[in-house]
């Protein structure tokens, strides 16, 4: 699943043709890396519309619960921003930075918690999730 802001649509800067084709060419180049997509939920509300949708508020990952009936307790989120990381939390959901895009900014961020797990990227995240816990 990916969750995402999109407020370029309520800005004006693109449509919902546009990020649908951006979508698309997401999915082929996971598909093309041997990954899935299954879903992309996304909030097209600007910062100052006031939605329960856009991130840092929990409502997307909220949706995404509701519509898969399930409990997003301790599921491991993956993100760059502190408002992904406080979306997460909100939600019950395990929060996990990179230091792709936007990580490095957020590592340096006095609000990062210092529980959360870094990661030098998304593939380096997903293999760290997906390794027996050797305990």
């Amino acid at each position: 699943m990916v969750a995402t802001n999109q407020s370029g649509i309520a800005r004006g800067l693109f449509d919902l043709n546009t990020l649908t084709r951006i979508h698309e060419k997401m999915h082929r180049a996971v598909k093309d890396a041997g990954g899935q997509i299954d879903a992309v939920f996304f909030c097209p509300h600007g910062p100052d519309e006031g939605c329960d949708c856009r991130k840092p508020k929990p409502g997307l990952y909220l949706d995404i619960a509701r519509r898969l009936r399930k409990d997003l307790k301790g599921v491991p989120a993956i993100g760059d921003s502190l408002r992904d990381l406080q979306a997460a939390r909100a939600a019950g959901a395990r929060p996990l930075l990179v230091k792709t895009g936007k990580g490095p900014q957020t590592l340096g961020h006095p609000q990062l918690d210092a529980d959360v797990p870094v990661f030098n990227d998304l593939a380096s995240a997903v293999d760290a999730l997906l390794t027996p816990d050797i305990s």
